[in-house]
């Protein structure tokens, strides 16, 4: 059964109380209530550090049935070595992450780009030759040189998604390079404190519903935490995509 996915990138936010928490939550309460409302988080805490392995013990605990967690890979990866000989640091932030994998927690697995890092063809057909079975991988690019047919043929033949994004400086690019596609909503006029109109969410849904009824499972995160934007625009697109 093909699926979709919304929610938000992370739900650890004190600036939600009151607005979307309740004003007396405390923090260890926060994930119950965010999870009565939504089936998937993006967490980002794990581009910064890799998570520990009591923390991932917790997330598997914490999860009700059918919950999935998508995460970002480390910055190691991306933008410190910048895709080049990241075999070995993959593998341990893999291994962090077993134990959601192996209780089927586990969603898509985001590399994101630095802007800093322009169009190059074969250093990322060696990345993504590099990448182990078993998992679904998607690739943010924030420069506007990787949009191009050459990198979308190429996520292709690896199967590797290409991700979505609605962000103030890049175009709107609508693709589907493998079977699942990825969409990240960062905020149009500015990053991430930004709230999305109504009409801006219906011509979104209607992506979405397309992107789905072409066959694919679906993924979208809203990343535009401040003022709980990302929960008021993430419960609006549900509600417009006849999701409960």
């Amino acid at each position: 059964m093909l699926l979709i996915r919304v929610g938000c990138s992370g739900w650890s936010y004190n600036h939600w109380i009151g607005i979307f928490y309740p004003e007396d939550a405390k923090r260890k309460d926060y994930f119950n209530y965010y999870s009565k409302y939504f089936d998937t988080v993006e967490i980002n805490s794990t581009f910064y550090r890799l998570p520990f392995r009591n923390f991932v013990l917790g997330w598997v605990n914490k999860a009700p049935k059918g919950f999935l967690y998508s995460i970002k890979v480390n910055r190691r990866v991306t933008h410190l070595k910048r895709l080049r000989n990241i075999e070995e640091d993959l593998e341990k932030f893999l291994r962090r992450l077993e134990p959601l994998k192996e209780t089927k927690l586990l969603g898509p697995l985001l590399f994101q780009l630095p802007p800093g890092l322009h169009f190059d063809l074969k250093l990322l057909e060696e990345f993504l030759n590099s990448l182990p079975d078993g998992y679904r991988f998607t690739i943010e690019f924030r420069h506007k040189s990787w949009l191009r047919e050459e990198v979308y043929d190429l996520l292709e033949k690896y199967e590797v998604a290409f991700c979505i994004v609605s962000s103030p400086n890049l175009p709107d690019v609508v693709r589907t390079t493998t079977n699942f596609s990825y969409i990240r909503m960062h905020g149009k006029e500015r990053w991430y404190d930004y709230c999305y109109s109504d009409e801006e969410l219906r011509k979104w849904a209607e992506i979405v519903s397309k992107i789905h009824e072409d066959g694919y499972d679906v993924f979208m995160y809203f990343n535009n935490d401040p003022n709980a934007y990302a929960v008021r625009n993430a419960l609006k697109m549900k509600e417009l995509l006849g999701l409960g």
